[in-house]
């Protein structure tokens, strides 16, 4: 998938603050980097994504976008690196600046396509927005509007302060370029599939773990982990999770070195291509199966049974839910469900998978889905304290139904 860049390709690289061109940073060095690696999409792709999002803009009547969501950055202009500093990418109606520490220059050159690279130096970065949001104060007008999303992690309060200490009219844009994000083109959902492929490399590898004598929640992890990453272009932002015997019962446990126990062991990871995720949840049985555990699976069955007849194109996020909640009925008074039927997937950066706009499959959702939408089902049950099962399928929409895009049947898998 990947694509060469244009030999000729060479963004603007300018110095803030105090900082000073370093004597490594020479055109012949700039030219090494950034054919050291391939682009995850060609240059149209992100010019349509930037197109999008401009014409959101528009219509939202915002003047620019400051973006700090990590993968809401990779997304529109390729950006990725390994560093967590903010490192924000501002959008305006006709440019694209992004802000970094020096160090992150060579992850700039050989991943993104901007118009402008701004550095300064890295603990400057590290210590402050202002350098930063400096700038965009000299790009911007006084009183201009700015989007900037406030609902995540990723955007320091201090943020919003400077912005509006320089002037600006700061506002929410309810999820600008996340809601843009919903819909995953053809390319994008290629690199899903490609991620469901590692996902079930990983499944398998978790079967032929678990079923050695002396297998452990660590060992089975380590098996998964192992295929998830064997031919791997990213890293998972989550997982992968093990829980076995009474810590299944417990949500979000994970791998302690304990032997695996009789009856369920739920496992949770996903597979990736460019950070691309396909997630699932599958049930690991030794020995027999109680009747208390069995109705958990069928629980989960039904869940994710529900959810793939009834998702398509046009049909909204509350009607789904509300078939799959009528096919569930009354919970046991023992049964943990977060009554959560699915949620969106597609690129993500840590610390999870589910890095984008909340656009959940619950009853109070009333928006439409759309082809192109991608959604993960996590249809996990759990008698509290005692044991958990967990079937899941990652699955895209489609005009008319749904398509699950990880492999193999949602069930319980005997060893």
């Amino acid at each position: 998938m990947g694509n060469d860049r244009p030999a000729g390709f060479s963004p603007n690289i300018v110095e803030l603050g105090s900082a000073s061109t370093p004597s490594w940073l020479t055109e012949a060095a700039s030219v090494r980097v950034r054919e050291a690696e391939e682009q995850a999409f060609p240059d149209e792709e992100y010019a349509a994504r930037l197109a999008d999002v401009r014409e959101r803009m528009a219509h939202a009547e915002l003047d620019a976008m400051v973006v700090f969501r990590p993968s809401s950055v990779e997304y529109l202009c390729g950006f990725y690196t390994a560093e967590t500093a903010p490192q924000p990418l501002l959008v305006t109606a006709s440019e694209t600046y992004l802000y970094i520490p020096d160090l992150e220059v060579g992850r700039a050159l050989a991943s993104s396509r901007v118009d402008e690279i701004r550095f300064c130096g890295y603990a400057d970065a590290l210590r402050g927005l202002e350098l930063f949001l400096g700038h965009a104060a000299t790009v911007l007008p006084r009183g201009a509007r700015v989007g900037v999303e406030v609902g995540h992690a990723s955007t320091p309060p201090r943020a919003v302060e400077l912005l509006r200490e320089q002037g600006f009219a700061v506002r929410h844009p309810d999820y600008l370029v996340e809601r843009a994000r919903l819909v995953l083109s053809p390319a994008e959902l290629r690199c899903v599939e490609q991620a469901a492929v590692a996902t079930q490399a990983g499944v398998e590898a978790a079967v032929v773990a678990a079923r050695e004598p002396d297998a452990t929640d660590s060992s089975v992890a380590a098996s998964v982990a192992e295929a998830l990453y064997r031919d791997a272009n990213s890293p998972s932002a989550w997982g992968p999770v093990v829980a076995t015997g009474r810590r299944g019962g417990i949500p979000h446990s994970s791998w302690v070195d304990r032997p695996l126990g009789d009856g369920p062991t739920f496992i949770e990871f996903a597979g990736t291509h460019h950070r691309y995720h396909a997630p699932v949840m599958r049930t690991l049985v030794r020995g027999e199966l109680s009747a208390a555990d069995a109705r958990l699976a069928e629980l989960a069955r039904t869940a994710v049974a529900a959810v793939l007849e009834h998702a398509r194109d046009g049909v909204t996020a509350g009607h789904v839910a509300t078939e799959a909640s009528w096919a569930l009925g009354d919970l046991p008074d023992d049964v943990m469900f977060h009554r959560l039927l699915g949620y969106p997937v597609g690129l993500a950066h840590k610390p999870h998978w589910m890095d984008g706009v909340p656009f959940y499959l619950t009853p109070d959702n009333d928006e439409p889905l759309r082809s192109g939408m991608v959604f993960h089902i996590p249809g996990s049950f759990r008698s509290f304290g005692n044991s958990g099962v967990g079937l899941s399928q990652t699955f895209v929409v489609e005009r008319d139904g749904a398509r699950p895009l990880t492999h193999g049947a949602a069930d319980l898998i005997t060893l």
